[in-house]
């Protein structure tokens, strides 16, 4: 019997408390039904408010994972989270493409962990241009998109269709602003107040991937992304959220 679910991927860490990465993301894709499908590009010792250490998985390791997985399933839309390095990211972009060339792909560039750890220090400016002509979108917060904006030395709009996230933002804190073809849309928060989550932003990413992979236009899919998002950060008041659309 065919499967009538649209199959997505994540290539995402693993944290041992389900709050943010690989796990997170499908219990996000599982609440959106969808296929959910997962790779894994680091192993990390954390819990929810601590990061003590981080073990990156190579890319022969992360493309191993991918293989079978391509080999037998059209996989629509692909989020991917930490990841090593550019270089590394780029190799795996390009079996992805090569696999299917049809694929959306949605990066949250995790630069450092919600409890402080920082992954990634230089970056290659040409190789991220390289990089981003293949991302469908990519989910920056406001400091992120800063730091991806000195590298380049000109506007990320101007490579990627962006989602910037408010959560950081203190020019329109909460709201996000959607830059699809450099055309930008404020997306509004639709509660007052929010629960901080650890994860947040795998959870928002992994929904938009989610939505896309549904139909959705970018647009709309960001806007359910955020609602979803928003009702998981105010599941309880700890720093590890329920999912339940």
């Amino acid at each position: 019997m065919q499967n009538k679910r649209p199959v997505v991927l994540s290539i995402a860490g693993l944290d041992p408390s389900g709050g943010a990465g690989l796990l997170a993301d499908i219990k996000t894709f599982e609440q959106h039904k969808v296929v959910g499908f997962g790779a894994c590009s680091a192993l990390t010792c954390q819990n929810d408010s601590e990061f003590l250490s981080i073990e990156w998985v190579d890319a022969k390791g992360v493309i191993t994972q991918l293989a079978p997985l391509f080999n037998k399933f059209t996989i629509s839309t692909v989020k991917i989270g930490i990841i090593r390095d550019l270089p590394l990211l780029s190799e795996v972009i390009i079996y992805i493409k090569r696999a299917n060339s049809d694929v959306k792909l949605v990066w949250d560039p995790v630069l450092k962990a919600s409890a402080g750890f920082s992954f990634h220090e230089q970056w290659d400016s040409k190789l991220l241009k390289d990089i981003l002509d293949h991302i469908f979108l990519i989910t920056p917060n406001f400091n992120e998109l800063g730091n991806l904006n000195r590298v380049l030395e000109e506007d990320l709009i101007k490579y990627a269709n962006v989602l910037l996230k408010g959560g950081h933002n203190p020019e329109l804190p909460g709201i996000d602003v959607i830059y699809e073809h450099q055309l930008a849309q404020e997306i509004p928060s639709g509660v007052r107040e929010i629960h901080q989550k650890h994860g947040s932003g795998c959870v928002l990413s992994s929904a938009i991937t989610a939505r896309l992979a549904q139909g959705y236009s970018l647009l709309e899919a960001c806007r359910l992304a955020k609602a979803y998002t928003e009702t998981f950060l105010n599941s309880n008041s700890t720093l590890l959220g329920y999912h339940n659309l």
